[in-house]
């Protein structure tokens, strides 16, 4: 019995085995990011990522429309002004739940403070579709209504 082995076969074996091998290596270094379940842990992780310029992440937790949108990107560019010193103050600061209300099921205010502002901040957090987002609105609001 004679085996026919066509003279490109070891070629597409090395082909198969490159590809194979770059996809492993692609997938196992992507980092997968995991939403929050909870109100809290949706807050916590915004306000973390707030605080350290991680825009990125902290957009991925925010309630999309189109006003939060455009407050988050103004926020993003006066962060982003910030003398390093500052951003690094932020960076490094601390921060403590003040108060957690839970409104109703579906809704959810946060108040925290970091150690370098001291200053009372709230949070809104909003469930739409079993996700847990961030009303980013809601702290101008507020801010706007204090003055």
């Amino acid at each position: 019995m004679v085996t026919f082995i066509p003279k490109y076969l070891p070629y597409m074996i090395r082909l198969f085995l490159v590809a194979f091998i770059s996809s492993l290596l692609i997938s196992c270094s992507q980092k997968e990011t995991k939403r929050p379940e909870t109100a809290l842990d949706t807050g916590r992780e915004f306000i973390r990522a707030s605080l350290d310029g991680d825009f990125k992440h902290a957009e991925t937790l925010l309630l999309k429309d189109t006003q939060n949108l455009q407050l988050f990107s103004s926020y993003k560019t006066y962060y982003q002004r910030l003398p390093e010193k500052e951003k690094q103050q932020y960076k490094t600061a601390s921060y403590n739940i003040n108060k957690y209300d839970e409104l109703n099921d579906s809704t959810c205010i946060i108040n925290y403070s970091n150690s370098y502002m001291k200053k009372p901040m709230d949070i809104k957090l909003v469930r739409v579709n079993n996700l847990w987002d961030v009303d980013f609105k809601f702290m101008y609001a507020v801010d706007s209504s204090a003055n």
